[in-house]
């Protein structure tokens, strides 16, 4: 039987894989002195994983932007383990990941997080993060945070917890929004203008949004 995820065949996740995607983003609004900001939602997030700014980049009133990326998942670290709204998370280390073979990595830490593949007992379709007991807890001073991201930037992000597992479903939502973070803060979406989903749909890879100062217009191609 193929596995699936919220209704999607394994299989087609596999096949999508790098798949170049490109958002512009047109401001015709006066909102100015914020980024055009993408990040990642998932409605099966683990207890205590944080969203971050996945991609940013200046939007400024009648000016057009373009957000690209390729659908790569990878396992992310960083050092900051104290995650709250609009701190960055320290960008570490990044391991590639697959979702039908490395979709499981094991985190250490030795003077330093490093990242090791894991043969496991996890399902196709699922990214798991193995945390061993060396590394750094509560209320550690080197505390970090593990998770994963897409194209080289991280998405998802929680502090590590020796001897915890992590999963993560790799069929995420995208979200946009204006804001003053950069890439890699961690998300509150209290200080978002106008945060909307950009869903991608019948496999098109090409939108563009333009925002008014009240709400989003979306076209897809």
């Amino acid at each position: 039987m193929t596995q699936t995820i919220q209704g999607v065949d394994v299989a087609d996740l596999v096949a999508s894989l790098g798949a170049q995607h490109t958002l512009t983003v047109t401001n015709m609004s006066t909102v100015d002195g914020r980024n055009a900001v993408l990040y990642q939602d998932s409605a099966t997030l683990p207890d205590g994983a944080v969203r971050l700014v996945w991609l940013a980049r200046l939007c400024r009133p009648q000016a057009t932007v373009a957000l690209d990326w390729a659908l790569n998942y990878s396992f992310v670290w960083g050092r900051q383990g104290n995650l709250h709204a609009g701190v960055d998370y320290g960008r570490g280390g990044i391991l590639d990941a697959r979702l039908a073979r490395y979709n499981v990595a094991r985190l250490a830490y030795d003077r330093d997080f490093a990242f090791r593949r894991e043969p496991g007992p996890h399902p196709d379709g699922v990214l798991a993060v193995l945390q061993d007991g060396s590394v750094p807890g509560p209320g550690a001073y080197r505390r970090g945070c593990v998770g994963v991201g897409m194209d080289g930037a991280a998405t998802f992000v929680a502090p590590t917890e020796p001897g915890r597992t992590l999963e993560f479903d790799p069929h995420p939502t995208y979200r946009l929004a204006l804001a003053r973070y950069a890439a890699g803060a961690v998300v509150d979406e209290d200080a978002l203008v106008a945060p909307v989903s950009v869903t991608f749909p019948n496999g098109k890879t090409h939108a563009h949004a333009t925002f008014d100062g009240d709400s989003w217009e979306l076209d897809y191609r």
